[in-house]
């Protein structure tokens, strides 16, 4: 079997769960022998009008312009060149970028939506312009010819079946896997300026700004925090910078307790991870976050007590299995839940045996890849629709 994954982001790219997965996978993909290319069908010609091919960990990285993607001739040469049975695309980015290519060549098409399209194009928008529209409309004959659909939560997995009309024997859902070796080998916490080990730590980890993310209902429940526990200590991991001075002039005499750390890499979130005495995912209740983040896997890979606001598959992930402490999605229930965690040892310590287990089933990428194959397998097999 030959995989070619479309993104419309460059690999390597950022640090985030956007650009990460399918490197995730790539990896788990090659660690299994299966051939793997990627095909980044860029936004703008800013390497000229021909294909790039470049090379990431010893795969090919075919660079593709508008020109060669618009029409599908791009993906058509590459074919002749490294000839693939399946195209795994990333995001709708990718998979309505990779749709008139996958037509003319009648390759069967696995779409992975990260997100549901409308909540991240041109979302000031009233009524949304015509990019958000051709995104719409390609999205649409997507959904009709993809042999196969894999899902980022159960909520998206509904909107996919119920509004989307795809036969739902064709929609699986797994979630963001992750390589868990990385937090199991043995390693010491990171050391956190400003932070000593007096200190408990209230983490966050991932953008700090994304509208879905909640950072700013953190921050809201950061002063009642901090006058019930005066050793207590709220780093986000994650950036942009401004926006980490913008939370600390917002918090007033208290800011100097809140640590922004920008630019940190995989193996520096680790190790800072394990400084972690509580993780907090405060997101909002809105179908963007209708899809699970590579955000939780990392927390339930850590091993440290979790708080998370209550919405969509975190009930099945977190509450019923005991790996998190659920709360409403306000800052004074999240303040509460983190006092809560910080001032019971024997809750956080039964919150944080209990991620292991979650993590490993449904994040470890060792088990996920065996789930991928068996899509790329069925994708072969019933074909374009």
């Amino acid at each position: 079997m030959r995989v070619l994954i479309v993104t419309s982001f460059p690999i390597p790219g950022e640090y985030d769960g956007t650009a990460m997965l399918p490197i995730k996978i790539l990896r788990a993909l090659k660690s299994r022998g299966v051939d793997v290319a990627v095909a980044y069908l860029r936004l703008r010609p800013s390497k000229g009008l021909a294909t790039v091919v470049e090379d990431f960990e010893g795969t090919p990285v075919f660079n593709v312009p508008p020109v060669g993607w618009v029409g599908g001739s791009a993906l058509l040469k590459i074919a002749r060149e490294w000839p693939f049975d399946v195209v795994h695309a990333q995001h709708y980015g990718g998979a309505t970028r990779a749709y008139a290519a996958c037509r003319r060549g009648q390759w069967p098409l696995v779409y992975e939506i990260h997100s549901l399209l409308g909540e991240e194009v041109e979302r000031d928008r009233l009524g949304r312009g015509p990019v958000f529209r051709a995104y719409l409309a390609v999205e649409k004959k997507v959904f009709r010819h993809a042999a196969q659909v894999i899902a980022l939560g159960e909520p998206v997995k509904r909107v996919v079946v119920e509004k989307k009309g795809v036969p739902e024997d064709r929609v699986s859902v797994i979630y963001p896997g992750i390589d868990l070796g990385e937090y199991e080998r043995p390693g010491r916490p990171a050391e956190i300026p400003g932070v000593g080990p007096e200190h408990a730590v209230i983490m966050y980890v991932g953008s700090i700004v994304h509208p879905n993310q909640g950072v700013p209902i953190l921050v809201e429940s950061l002063p009642r925090i901090f006058e019930a526990r005066p050793d207590a200590r709220c780093v986000l991991v994650g950036g942009p910078a401004d926006a980490g001075e913008r939370y600390r002039a917002q918090l007033g005499e208290h800011g100097d307790r809140l640590v922004v750390l920008t630019g940190q890499t995989p193996e520096q979130v680790v190790a800072l991870t394990r400084r972690a005495d509580v993780l907090v995912h405060p997101r909002l209740a809105c179908v963007e976050n209708y899809s699970v983040q590579s955000k939780i896997a990392v927390y339930l890979a850590a091993g440290r007590p979790i708080v998370a606001t209550d919405f969509g598959d975190y009930k099945h992930l977190l509450g019923d299995t005991g790996a998190g402490l659920l709360t409403d999605v306000a800052p004074g229930p999240i303040a509460e839940g983190i006092l809560r965690v910080l001032g019971d040892p024997g809750l956080a310590a039964s919150l944080a045996a209990a991620c292991g287990p979650v993590a490993r089933e449904h994040f470890g990428m060792d088990r996920n890849i065996g789930r991928y194959l068996e899509v790329y397998d069925r994708a072969m097999a019933a074909g374009p629709r």
